[in-house]
């Protein structure tokens, strides 16, 4: 979703003068975010490893505030105190107002930025869990990941939530944005190489295998039976809310995608509906796929996107509808 997407989400005239706490305000949020960036790329610079991975955490979970705060502050307070939600309102009540934590705001990403799908929610939320590990025990958990374990999935997390406030990486850092876009492209360069280099590797191995040698008729009988097969679930890493199927690129036998819900709507044309029902039409975006016949997996858009696979599954259903009430009638 970008800027131009949220005029929905926009606070009305009657808001627009009223001022929100430091620590909720987006314009707040975001410069700091900015300080804490600078500060993961001074800390690299010197070869402070730790440090480094420290400020990005900070920098990345002011930024997922600064986001959700710019469509409305009320989205990053703590919703157990009513008063919070007031303050966020541009409402004074002397409380003191608690943000939300890193992983809740991240999990609301996935409702608001383009293409800020499961796996780079968890790569964040990892990223989080281990900035409190070095924090708050004894666990030197920064010192324990190497650069490359997480750097690029950072950059790539921060771009996208850039994007949807309709900013780049050198709006973000200023001058200091030439290196994270080059670790940025290489990441994403790196992603795509390993993807077809997997797609590859399952290939050659199921031509080598049993079923690989079959006859072509009985190869032919095989692949077909394998579009009968249920779809399991215990093979994707993370939970979503769509599962399909799609032709393996490695075997081009049947596999199994998974994605999140990206949009909604009622479809244009209604002629096969019946009186009281509606035709609705639901995209998911592909974010994960597993071959069960030849093993490949594959997680993340940039993955799916360069194996050939659809990055978009359109799921059609026939709904009642749903009318909205009444009121002021006896």
């Amino acid at each position: 979703m970008t800027m131009a997407n949220m005029d929905l989400f926009k606070v009305g005239k009657a808001q627009r003068g009223r001022t929100v706490p430091t620590a909720i305000s987006h314009q707040a949020l975001l410069d700091k975010s900015k300080l804490f960036a600078k500060r993961s790329i001074d800390a690299k610079e010197t070869s402070l490893e730790s440090e480094c991975q420290l400020w990005a955490a900070g920098a990345l979970e002011l930024l997922a505030k600064a986001q959700l705060a710019s469509i409305h502050p009320c989205l990053v307070v703590e919703p157990h105190n009513p008063n919070s939600m007031l303050e966020a309102c541009g409402v004074s009540t002397t409380t003191k107002v608690r943000t939300i934590d890193a992983s809740v705001a991240y999990v609301r990403l996935i409702h608001t930025v383009d293409n800020f799908t499961t796996p780079v929610m968890e790569g964040c939320r990892q990223l989080a869990n281990r900035r409190n590990a070095e924090l708050h025990s004894g666990d030197a958990a920064c010192a324990a990941m190497p650069y490359d374990g997480w750097e690029g999935d950072f950059w790539n997390a921060a771009d996208l939530i850039l994007q949807s406030m309709d900013m780049d990486l050198q709006e973000w850092l200023g001058a200091d944005a030439k290196a994270p876009k080059a670790l940025l492209k290489a990441h994403r360069h790196a992603e795509v190489r390993a993807a077809k280099q997997r797609v590859k590797h399952h290939a050659s191995q199921f031509k080598e295998s049993e079923h690989g040698k079959l006859g072509r008729d009985k190869l032919k009988a095989f692949l077909a039976a394998t579009h009968n097969l249920p779809i399991n679930t215990d093979l994707f890493r993370y939970v979503y809310s769509e599962y399909w199927r799609a032709d393996c690129p490695a075997c081009k036998s049947c596999g199994f995608v998974a994605g999140d819900l990206s949009w909604e709507d009622r479809a244009e044309d209604q002629d096969d509906a019946d009186y009281g029902d509606e035709i609705i039409e639901r995209g998911y975006t592909a974010t994960e796929f597993h071959c069960p016949t030849c093993g490949l997996a594959l997680i993340g858009d940039i993955a799916i996107h360069a194996a050939g696979i659809d990055e978009e599954h359109v799921k059609v259903s026939v709904e009642e509808i749903s009318y909205e009430p009444e009121y002021g009638n006896d």
